[in-house]
């Protein structure tokens, strides 16, 4: 009988017995993952999300919100923009697509950089109410503070960076570059690209 078994599992593909592998593994990430979201672990939801990522399957719709809801709480919209385009892709749920909805509505694309980078101030002219703006925000500001660079989505509203005032609005991406440079040319204005949505491709004004 064990020389039948042996001999039947030598008979198997490699391809077939790889594919195993890796669905059991993915089972084994929602599994943790479902008990990491029960708990609001949203570190460890994260690293499991990215985990998931790694096996070069296709992930389901429940994975991709769950990274969206991970990347909400660590303040990471850019993200939560990303996945929940993945979600909807497999199921247009009310929840997504409303979700999206906000986002287009309420964030616009930004990036920031000093050249060389160094810290640099970053500061809103009037910090959201809303929660998961709020932390988009001090993402962003965080971020600035360490190395004077930031890419990603950030709510409507004034802005200075490095002493640069500059305003985000909804589907359109801003560009801020302080150098040396770019300082020596003059006063610092603001690169504006129009845009879909705050995570789409560019789209000529």
């Amino acid at each position: 009988m064990l020389k039948f078994i042996i001999v039947a599992l030598l008979t198997i593909p490699p391809a077939v017995a790889g594919k195993d592998v890796v669905q059991a593994e993915h089972e084994r990430l929602v599994d943790e993952m479902e008990n990491l979201v029960a708990r609001q672990i949203w570190g460890g939801v994260e690293r499991k999300y990215k985990e998931m990522q790694k096996l070069e399957i296709e992930l389901s719709q429940e994975d991709h919100l769950h990274g969206a809801y991970a990347a909400r709480e660590l303040g990471d919209m850019a993200a939560v923009y990303e996945r929940l385009k993945r979600a909807s892709q497999l199921e247009p749920t009310k929840e997504v697509i409303d979700w999206l909805w906000e986002i287009d509505s309420n964030y616009g694309h930004v990036e920031l950089l000093t050249v060389p980078n160094r810290s640099t101030d970053l500061a809103i002219e009037e910090m959201p109410f809303d929660t998961s703006q709020r932390k988009a925000v001090e993402v962003a500001v965080s971020a600035a503070s360490h190395d004077g660079t930031f890419t990603g989505l950030i709510p409507k509203g004034s802005y200075t960076f490095a002493g640069q005032t500059f305003m985000i609005e909804p589907g359109v991406s801003v560009r801020i570059e302080v150098s040396p440079r770019v300082r020596r040319q003059g006063v610092i204005e603001p690169v504006i690209i129009y845009r879909d949505t705050p995570g789409s491709g560019i789209v000529e004004p």
